[in-house]
């Protein structure tokens, strides 16, 4: 299948869209064709004008501070990576101020497209999205007929909906009007920022554009006509974003400022950072008695917001400040200095993450690549590479999204030098199981990790991971079987010559706010007790994972 991309987006290439292109089954050719904006004086001076009609005045010094923010992030952010297009898939562009021109169309057209794709496109026009052989489609980040137009995310917070959505639709002579061939919707959380709506939105149609190529490719998309009614919006004047920017920013002040608990915690772990932990830590240098720390997580998705998910951009930030205040190893390597006794100066940190979730493969590994990193998957055997779902997970709304791994994918993290250990075979309670499925459960989770991995021995994480979970019987279970060590996940620190079978790892992946979780990150628990809860009430959200 050759695919042209109407676009007018300079950085295509580097959304979260593009690899969705480039994995099409039976991908021959691809032809970006981009509009570029017009340069110049002249033009420059029209846009101030048209925008200064719609906006007022205030649209001067509000694009004057925009320019200027965009020369500080350039000048500070590291270079967005392009995806790499496959193989023996050759790309092509043609770059025009008008799409639409004659000479543009005529280029199109010898290039004998079968598919049309539009990815942040001015209008088309039936004489442009009508040359591919078997049409054009649009991905449109929101759910049609509701909200056609744009932008994505910031109407569907303005208006008080409870959902995001994506669609990819049929283009035809209307504004986002075409028979629907693939749609999706997530939730709106109450604390949510439009920052978090958007970028739901933004993993949502990666989704449905990947599903609907797919079912391109296999000649099975023919599209459902979009209910009657629906409305189209246009993009926000300022003083509409000011309002809506102002209504969230009362919002979660109320919420702070409301709760007096919250307030108590911020208090306390900022006396406890600044305070406690630096002569706490100053004693553990001297002594070398520094902990391993090993931290948990589960899934990496903005699709969610709850106490076992975590954004791969906050993810991001979290393995920066890990890096930063500890030396980050290998599983393997943590255990060693566990047993050995070594003597620590410095914090040492293991990042682990439960379930086996695909997310860990497509969004987790790539953050710890970047700093050169690997962590550790523990796995439910049974549920990998098919169709079923973790029982937490089972009434979600996004339940579509939240697959875990083949077990080619696991093998490809192993490649990558991470680690893999167990998680049951099917994610039981233990402590609710007699002795014969207890053992079953164990037993049959390290046999297939290591009849598919080669694994000679693996370290086991206990579902749930409660005191309450574990028991005397299911640790000695666990070291009967042949398992390398043992974690629980009720918080706290890892010493020198402690029990392998009785580790502790810290919850890091949930919805914290941003000191929250940094407290965490130095051993700050406050309770024991689970935080693992599939539709958790979030905690303040203004400054989340700053």
């Amino acid at each position: 299948m050759r695919i042209v991309v109407f676009t007018g987006n300079p950085g295509l290439e580097s959304t979260p869209w593009w690899p969705s292109v480039l994995r099409t089954p039976g991908l021959e050719a691809v032809l970006i064709c981009r509009r570029l904006r017009p340069h110049g004086v002249q033009n420059a001076l029209e846009s101030v004008r048209r925008n200064v009609k719609k906006h007022g005045l205030i649209f001067v010094p509000y694009r004057l501070g925009v320019l200027a923010l965009s020369v500080l992030r350039r000048l500070v952010a590291r270079p967005a990576d392009r995806a790499e297009a496959n193989p023996g898939v050759p790309v092509e562009v043609i770059e025009a101020p008008d799409i639409h021109a004659p000479g543009v169309q005529e280029r199109v057209r010898a290039w004998r497209p079968d598919l049309g794709l539009s990815i942040g496109a001015p209008i088309l026009r039936r004489s442009l999205f009508g040359i591919p052989a078997r049409g054009t489609i649009n991905l449109h980040g929101g759910k049609v007929p509701d909200y056609r137009g744009m932008p994505p995310g910031f109407w569907e917070l303005y208006t008080g909906a409870g959902e995001i959505g994506a669609t990819v639709h049929w283009v035809d002579d209307g504004l986002d009007t075409g028979s629907v061939i693939r749609q999706a919707v997530a939730p709106i959380y109450p604390t949510d920022s439009l920052a978090r709506v958007v970028a739901r939105s933004e993993e949502l149609a990666a989704a449905v554009l990947t599903d609907a190529l797919r079912a391109l490719a296999r000649g099975d998309a023919p599209g459902t006509p979009q209910p009657i009614g629906g409305r189209s919006f246009r993009r926000p004047t300022l003083r509409q974003r000011l309002q809506l920017a102002m209504r969230l920013r009362a919002r979660n002040l109320r919420w702070r400022l409301g709760s007096v608990r919250y307030l108590a915690r911020t208090a306390l772990t900022l006396g406890w950072l600044w305070l406690v932990r630096p002569l706490r830590d100053l004693v553990r240098t001297i002594r070398g008695r520094h902990p391993v720390r090993v931290f948990t997580y589960h899934r990496v998705t903005d699709l969610c917001r709850d106490g076992m998910t975590v954004p791969a951009s906050v993810l991001r930030r979290q393995v920066a400040y890990l890096a930063k205040h500890h030396r980050v190893v290998s599983l393997e390597e943590g255990l060693r200095l566990l047993a050995d006794g070594t003597r620590l100066t410095r914090p040492v940190a293991v990042i682990t993450f439960d379930d086996g979730y695909r997310s860990v493969n497509e969004q987790a590994r790539p953050v710890l690549e970047e700093r050169g990193l690997a962590g550790c998957c523990f796995v439910t055997t049974d549920l990998l590479g098919t169709d079923r779902r973790l029982a937490h997970d089972e009434e979600s709304p996004v339940r579509e999204h939240l697959a875990l791994m083949s077990w080619d994918a696991i093998a490809d993290l192993r490649g990558a030098g991470w680690s893999v250990g167990g998680h049951t075979a099917t994610h039981v309670r233990l402590s609710a199981c007699d002795d014969g499925e207890l053992r079953e459960e164990l037993e049959r989770s390290l046999a297939a990790l290591r009849n598919r991995l080669g694994l000679q021995t693996a370290a086991m994480a206990y579902t749930f991971g409660q005191p309450d979970d574990i028991t005397a019987d299911g640790v000695r279970a666990v070291r009967a079987c042949g398992y390398a060590a043992c974690f629980s996940d009720f918080g706290g620190e890892n010493f020198a010559g402690d029990d392998l079978f009785a580790l502790k790892r810290i919850e890091l992946g949930g919805d914290h706010d941003a000191l929250a979780w940094r407290g965490r990150v130095h051993g700050l628990t406050w309770r024991a007790g689970s935080r693992r809860r599939a539709a958790a009430a979030p905690e303040a959200e203004e400054d989340r994972g700053g």
